[in-house]
């Protein structure tokens, strides 16, 4: 009766209290029948005007707005066939239900899910779902997901919100799923709050007074009813809110078992509900839409707005399960006539917490999960003139990754200890309490033998005091944010130990740190100690009893540590036995004691590593030289260079050590606190170029680190004062340079000095080779001083010309290290005018050179320069020598003014690789592309000495310039090629046919073709070259093609039936079936197929041309057999008629050979026989099956066989003399064609073999004549010489070659290989040479007195590095010639007079020069006994070499005696001194690079140079070293370094010296 007054109370307050105040909203439709109802549209508006009955769910998915406006619907749905039943079958994304009572039944009677009174399921797949002031009073009836509202619930994407709504009716479900207001939710995005249920609810399991299986968070709700499980099993899921469910969570909700419970109290005061004072509800709490406004009167509804939210409450930073890291806010407009005026959102602008995305149009706010915390957001819009506004809070929780239970003071998880949750976020970094949304705890015990766990009474704190009598095994602990649990008591427990073993692991800690010190791995004992081993512990007094593993060592009873004598760091063990209440704890300790002795080696170990810290970075030579300018003080310079704080430097007293010390400590210093003071003189004085213009200083450092110290003294070189020596340089001779002529038509000077001040050189550059700095000269020492000329070429227009002189101050240093040269940069300006000879080409080009006698090299027509499109045809330098010749009586020599084609886009347009070429090739845009200007440069250049290639260094006599434009290619004229190209290779046979008519009965020669084109419809095959139209369609050659190859465009695959290339046929017996094949290319558009083919990636747009280069095609023909009895008629059509003609059956013989192979005489390969081989095998094909079968190897030219291997033995020709080589047989007949074109015969027999002498063969005359007479032959040579070649019956050749002065040279060689020869010169210089075949080479030379010193060659058929010429005296003496030099064909050196000579092999071997890089060099150095070891058979390639060694060397070169002496070296250096080749100075200095070509230049006579270096570090080389650096660099004598460096002050090294001394005999023999 109770509840059927609250029935008819909810409808009479919902029928007055939510009536509008004004007219419906436009666009909302009344409803007022059933009819009606089932008629609306799923996404309509409407109202209820009057109460209805409804038999049948609303079976469209609704999506739009119903209000119920306080009307009672009432429902008599029976359902036995689908699922989804109530008032709706299912709401879905946007649906509005509002102010509806319902009353009545909901029965389904299959076993179907989804029954409630208003709907069956909530799906907001799409957007959110609101339902809110509905009430229902309906017996409910169901299989699964059963409710009084809503069955089933699906909110993963969007929300589906329930609120201010309430359940009167009994719900009864067969299954899962049933609940007072919602059956089963699943996702996070259900939020159900303000709700009650007064039904009894009962259900199979996950039954709940407010939800069944739940997923999210139920809040501020109560329930009456009973829930009942029917279960029959003993765990079972059920509750007063909810029945269970992952992520499901209740906060301020209660179970009411009276008006009088705490709970109610809370409710009211929450204001989500009221009290019930007019007994509606039995004095539970109710709804405020409940409430009246006194004497039953409906209390008036006011406009409001609320906040949905996608999600619920609560988000989370990690998504994962049911969690949402976003959550989608709307408002609902709540009494406002169906009005939704505008919404203005209001939130944190800088939230740590989240972040915020409006979207106007929709009137959201998204709000996305940043970190931990909680946000408050606002909604405010104007409503009948009136603000409203509404604030929902949302909490952000953050990633907790683990939470663990500790004992906050360090001790043990026990009885009668306080724990406390420690909780985790990602980074394992402790929550932010603070800052964070607040944390609930619930401590639960638990056992695991029997198993069983719940929850500890009145345990919902952080921390948990565990009691001294607690009797489980476990404690665990659950936690809780925005009443959803973030992580199951499941996940975390720990043991919990008892009182006394707590106490004792307590203690064993306590220990454990006072320990620490003696036994972590740093902790290594070096000294005698006393080790703390107590007999208690503190913390709560454990009893310790200690044992040592080492008594001696370690005393175990008074903690005593003696140190022992010797031993490897012995580990000592202590164990601590800790006992309590009777238990015990046992720990050990290891503890690492060092011996005295490692002590003792330790410390010099240190001090080593303290030496080789400091080496590491200030090197092992005690050298320092400071650099003026970044240097100042030498003390700091150390510091720096160490680069290490952990050493500390200290300085003693400098003390001055070279000859400038009596210039006082102005002129150079180190002060006693480091400051330096660079070197400085006036330059100008007399003495200065006497002195050593730099100070040298002793200097003592002491570097200490840990008590540990190292001594190191260092010799500091002091240099040049920079900025002062620029400012002499300023002063002295920049001020005085003489003034450079700014127009120069002819040569002028440039100085090298200034007014005789030597100690500044200068060096000129010119930017342009308009002007060229000659140093002619400066040709001799005693002219260095000499001006440069300034040459001024000629050109055909105006130049202007940068002339930069480099002034280089002279009196640098290179003593210790090499001091940075000192120069400053002058330019000048000169303008070279127009010349005469420049004017003259000018003229020749631009008459010759035309536009109009450029043509198309394809078509031979007048080139159109707007539209090229095949390669470029010039003028001829005939042509140009033509008219100069006609014009000014002198021809055109290339050879000294080349003529050169530039191109600035030489991808489009190649520039010619060779000088005087009159041909440019041109590669077109592809199709699509756009069109190429180029501009083409014609230049005349000046090449005084006819040789060199470096045509950008050279002077431009003249030049003319052409722009074209190069079309690119259309795709017409490649369809065409590719046209011509497919007709070409399908009429490949009317090609090559010759006077046959058909390709089945050839009895003709074949004829080939070199070019194939279209015209007037028919194909053209030329056979003439000189008939060539030059853009068809060619033969190329093929692949695999090599010289000596027997095919190159035409291959046979029957040779002796048809010849490759020029296709001769030849009947055999049988007809036999000929395979003909080329490869194909377009003359015009191949090339860029070919270039697609080599690099597919760069030239992509030229893919579809692959088809006009080297496409391969072939014919297949049979040529007629001689045997008439295997021949058929067959019908042919020839010239469009059918004709019959007697054909001969193909016949494919199969072909069985035997093979021998001998080498020298000896057998090396017995027979084989080869069988089934292919009809037209060739010898050669037998050697490559050979050698694929792994018998042998060889290699080839071609078709011609060079050597072989077989058996591990190789021969190749002109092994055993110059006509050695291999040959073969065939059947005992010596063919007179190379391998490759021998076709073989079933049957056949071959035999390869090595011959010493192929003239002596039997047969060998078919290769070369051979008569019983002296064959003479007679050549010219390209230098104008004859060489007559005579051949004797005996084998003997003498060949006897003249010079165009009349020199001879006779060589005779005997068969036994013995050869002599006689030159005789046209100055009567006559050398006889006897080389026999063992034994030495003998030489006489006679030169005459008026020639004096000659070059002489001695012939040597296989010279060595090794071998030397020595003089044999006539008193039998003999002396080696240590300039004689060894060349591609013998022995070079200079003689004069009479001199006998033989040549001998002097190696001498070295261990350490195996693999080294100047290998033949020192070979070379010592067999010349230029150079000696250096002891223990080792070279020492790499160490340095003293001036005094090089003048050593240079001397002995020179044949002087440098035995005896002061010192080993001092007459060498006497010599040196007194042939002007050094100053003898410091002969025990290292030498440098530049130093040595200095040395070895003067030794050659200071020979005129001329040209620059291009190097980088050209400006370094000192001005005395510059023009031998240039001289050395000119003749190969000298090379870089690598990086474009030359390096001149770095030290020679004695490998570099003897590579240096063999290119300088080389280059000046």
């Amino acid at each position: 009766m109770k509840k059927r007054l609250l029935s008819l109370a909810l409808a009479f307050v919902l029928a007055f209290s939510l009536l509008p105040t004004a007219a419906w909203a436009a666009g909302v439709e009344e409803i007022s029948t059933p009819e009606q109802f089932a008629r609306m549209d799923a996404d309509g508006k409407y109202i209820l005007k009057q109460d209805i009955t409804v038999s049948a769910p609303y079976a469209k998915d609704f999506s739009g707005t119903f209000d119920g406006a306080g009307h009672t619907i009432t429902l008599n749905i029976t359902a036995d066939y689908a699922a989804n039943n109530g008032l709706f079958k299912q709401l879905v994304g946007g649906a509005t239900v509002k102010n509806l009572r319902l009353t009545g039944s909901v029965t389904q009677t299959k076993k179907k899910s989804g029954t409630a009174a208003l709907a069956g399921k909530a799906n907001s797949y799409a957007s959110d779902i609101l339902v809110e002031n509905c009430s229902a009073d309906v017996t409910v009836s169901g299989y699964s997901k059963v409710g009084g509202l809503l069955g089933d619930v699906t909110s993963s994407q969007n929300s589906v919100t329930v609120r201010s709504c309430a359940n009167l009716g009994t719900v009864t479900g067969q299954n899962n799923g049933v609940g007072g207001i919602v059956g089963q939710s699943s996702g996070a995005g259900c939020a159900i709050s303000a709700c009650y249920n007064r039904g009894d609810i009962t259900g199979y399991t996950y039954v709940g007074g407010i939800v069944g299986q739940c997923a999210s968070a139920v809040k501020w709700s109560y329930s009456t009813g009973s829930t009942t499980a029917t279960t029959p099993y003993t765990v079972v899921s059920k509750g007063d809110i909810y029945g269970g469910g992952n992520g499901a969570s209740d906060e301020n909700c209660y179970q009411l078992a009276s008006t009088s419970d705490e709970g109610v109290t809370a409710l009211i005061g929450s204001s989500k509900f009221a009290a019930d004072t007019e007994k509606i509800n039995d004095g539970y709490p109710i709804l405020p839409w409940q409430k009246t406004s006194g004497g039953g009167e409906p209390e008036p509804v006011k406009p409001s707005l609320s906040i949905r939210s996608s999600a619920g409450d609560t988000i989370w930073t990690k998504a994962g399960g049911n969690n949402q890291t976003l959550t989608v806010l709307r408002v609902n407009y709540n009494n406002m006539d169906g009005e939704e005026p505008e919404v203005m959102w209001t939130y944190p602008q800088d939230s740590n917490a989240a972040t915020f995305a409006e979207d106007a149009a929709q009137g959201t706010l998204t709000v996305a999960a940043k970190n931990g915390g909680v946000v408050e957001v606002t909604a405010t819009a104007t409503y009948d003139e009136t603000e409203y506004s509404a604030t929902k809070k949302i909490t952000v929780i953050p990633d907790i990754v683990y939470v663990d239970i500790v004992n906050p003071t360090g001790g043990a998880v026990a009885q009668g200890r306080t724990v406390e949750a420690q909780v985790l976020t990602y980074g394992d970094v402790p929550y932010d309490e603070e800052n964070f949304p607040a944390l609930s705890y619930q401590w639960y015990w638990y056992d695991a033998v029997p198993y069983g766990s719940d929850k500890l009474a009145s345990a919902t704190g952080k921390s948990y005091a565990i009691p001294a009598d607690y009797a489980h095994s476990y404690i665990q602990v659950e936690v809780s944010c925005g009443g959803i649990v973030v992580w199951s008591h499941s996940d975390t427990y720990k043991p919990v130990s008892s009182a006394a073993e707590a106490d004792l692991k307590e203690d064993a800690s306590w220990l454990f740190d006072r320990m620490l010190p003696y036994t972590s791995t740093r902790a290594e004992q070096k000294a005698d100690t006393v080790l703390p081993l107590v007999s208690a512990a503190v913390p709560h007094g454990s009893a310790i009893k200690w044992t040592s593993s080492d008594n001696a060592i370690i005393d175990p009873d008074t903690g005593k540590l003696t140190l022992p004598e010797t031993g490897e760091k012995p580990t000592v063990t202590l164990t601590a036995v800790l006992e309590k209440n009777g238990e015990t704890l046992t720990r050990t300790y290891e503890i690492t004691v060092w011996s005295k002795k490692d002590l003792a080696d330790y410390d010099a170990n240190l001090t080593q590593k303290l030496a080789d810290d400091v080496n590491a970075k200030l090197g092992e030579r005690d050298v320092l030289v400071p650099v003026c300018g970044p240097d100042t003080n030498v003390l700091t310079m150390v510091k720096n260079r160490l680069g290490r704080e952990d050493i500390k430097v200290t300085m003693g007293a400098p003390e001055r050590t070279n000859a400038t010390a009596n210039l006082g400590e102005d002129t150079v210093n180190i002060a006693a606190d480091g400051a330096i003071t660079y070197f400085y003189v006036d330059p100008n004085g007399e003495a200065t170029a006497n002195l050593q213009r730099f100070g040298m200083f002793s200097v003592p450092f002491t570097f200490a680190r840990g008590g540990l110290t190292v001594e190191r003294t260092f010799a500091v070189t002091v240099y040049w004062d920079r900025a002062k020596v620029e400012s002499a340089m300023e002063r002295d001779i920049v001020s005085d340079l003489p003034a450079v002529p700014s127009t120069a038509t002819e040569n002028f000077e440039l100085p090298k000095v200034v007014d005789g001040k030597t100690w500044t050189d200068i060096t000129w550059t010119s930017s342009d080779p308009a002007i060229y700095i000659s140093t002619e000269r400066q040709s001799s020492a005693d002219k260095l001083l000499e001006p440069y000329v300034a040459v001024v070429r000629g050109s055909s227009v105006e130049k202007t010309v940068t002339l930069t002189a480099k002034l280089t101050f002279r009196y640098t240093n290179d003593v210790t290290g090499s001091e940075e040269p000192i120069t400053l940069l002058r330019s000048y300006t000169v303008t070279v005018p127009a010349s005469a000879d420049g004017l003259k080409y000018q003229e020749a080009l631009d008459a010759v050179f035309t536009a109009d006698k450029l043509t198309d090299a394809a078509t031979g027509a007048e080139l159109d320069l707007g539209a090229v499109k095949n390669d470029i045809q010039f003028p001829t330098t005939r042509d140009l020598g033509a008219y100069m010749k006609e014009h000014y009586r002198e021809g055109f020599d290339g050879k000294f003014t080349p003529l050169v084609i530039t191109s600035n886009a030489p991808a489009v347009i190649a520039e010619p690789d060779v000088a005087n070429a009159a041909r440019v090739a041109v590669y077109r845009p592809a199709v699509g592309q756009g069109e190429e200007t180029v501009t083409l440069t014609v230049k005349i250049l000046d090449r005084p000495s006819g040789e060199g290639r470096n045509y950008a260094s050279m002077p431009v006599l003249a030049e003319k310039r052409f722009t074209v434009t190069v079309q690119p290619l259309t795709e017409q004229e490649i369809t065409n090629e590719l046209a011509l190209m497919a007709q070409a290779k399908a009429h490949y046979w009317d090609g090559i046919r010759g006077a046959n008519d058909c390709a089945e009965d050839v009895t003709a020669d074949l004829t080939p073709f070199v070019e194939v084109y279209e015209q007037d419809g028919a194909l053209v095959w030329v056979r003439d070259v000189r008939k060539m139209k030059n853009s068809g369609i060619v033969p190329v050659a093929m692949n695999g093609w090599q010289e000596l190859e027997a095919w190159r465009l035409f291959r046979s695959s029957n040779p002796a039936a048809v010849t490759h290339e020029n296709l001769l046929v030849t009947q055999q017996f049988e007809g036999k079936a000929v395979t003909v094949t080329s490869a194909l290319s377009s003359e015009t558009l191949g090339r860029y197929g070919e270039l697609y083919r080599k690099d597919p990636e760069t030239y992509a747009a030229y893919a579809e041309l692959a088809g006009l280069y080297y496409q391969p095609v072939s014919a297949e023909l049979v040529v007629r057999g001689r045997n008439t009895a295997n021949m058929v008629k067959k019908v042919f059509q020839i010239d469009g008629q059918g004709t019959e003609l007697l054909v001969s059956k193909p016949v494919k013989e199969k072909v069985t050979v035997s093979f021998t192979l001998s080498g020298n005489g000896e057998l090396w390969l017995g027979t084989r026989t080869l069988r089934d081989l292919d009809e037209g095998v060739t010898v050669f094909d037998v050697l490559r099956q050979l050698r694929k079968e792994g018998v042998l190897g060889f290699e080839n030219k071609g078709g011609y066989v060079q050597s072989i291997t077989c058996n591990g033995k190789t021969l190749a020709e002109l092994d055993e003399g110059k006509n050695s080589g291999w040959l073969y047989t065939v059947n005992g007949e010596l063919p007179d064609v190379y391998m490759s074109a021998y076709g073989l015969k079933n049957g056949d027999s071959v035999r390869v073999y090595f011959t010493k002498d192929y003239t002596k063969e039997p047969g060998a005359d078919r290769w070369k004549p051979v008569t019983p007479v002296t064959k003479t032959e007679t050549v010219t040579n390209a230098d104008g010489s004859t060489t007559k070649t005579e051949t004797k019956p005996d084998g003997t050749t003498v060949e006897t070659t003249t010079k165009p002065d009349g020199s001879t040279t006779v060589a005779e060689t005997k068969p036994d290989g013995s050869v002599s020869t006689v030159e005789k010169r046209a100055d009567g210089t006559e050398i006889k040479t006897a080389q026999p075949v063992s034994g030495e080479i003998t030489a006489s030379v006679s030169v005459p007195k008026s020639v004096g010193s000659t070059r002489v060659d001695i012939p040597v058929s296989k010279p060595t590095g090794s071998m030397v010429a020595v003089i044999v005296h006539p008193d039998g003496t003999e002396e080696i010639v240590r300039g004689s030099v060894v060349t591609e064909t013998g022995i070079a050196l200079r003689a004069e007079g009479d001199v006998r000579l033989k040549i001998i092999d002097n190696a001498k071997r070295f261990n350490d020069m195996a693999n080294h890089w100047a290998k033949d060099a020192v070979e070379f150095a010592s067999s010349r006994e230029l150079f000696n070891g250096v002891g223990n058979d080792a070279f020492g390639p790499d160490r340095s070499m003293t001036r005094g060694m090089v003048g050593t060397v240079l001397a002995r070169l020179a044949g002087a005696d440098t035995a005896g002496g002061e010192t080993w070296y001092a007459k060498g250096t006497v010599w040196a001194v007194e042939n002007g080749i050094s100053d003898g100075t410091a002969p025990e200095q290292p030498v440098t690079r530049e130093q040595l070509a200095a040395m070895l230049y003067r030794y050659a006579g200071s020979p005129a140079v001329s040209g620059e270096l291009s190097f980088d570090d050209t400006t370094v080389i000192s001005i005395w070293a510059y023009d031998a650096v240039r001289w050395c660099v000119d003749n190969g004598i000298l090379n870089g370094v690598g990086g474009n460096r030359m390096a001149p002050q770095d030290l020679a090294r004695r490998g570099q010296v003897a590579a240096m001394l063999m290119r300088f005999l080389q280059a000046t023999v």
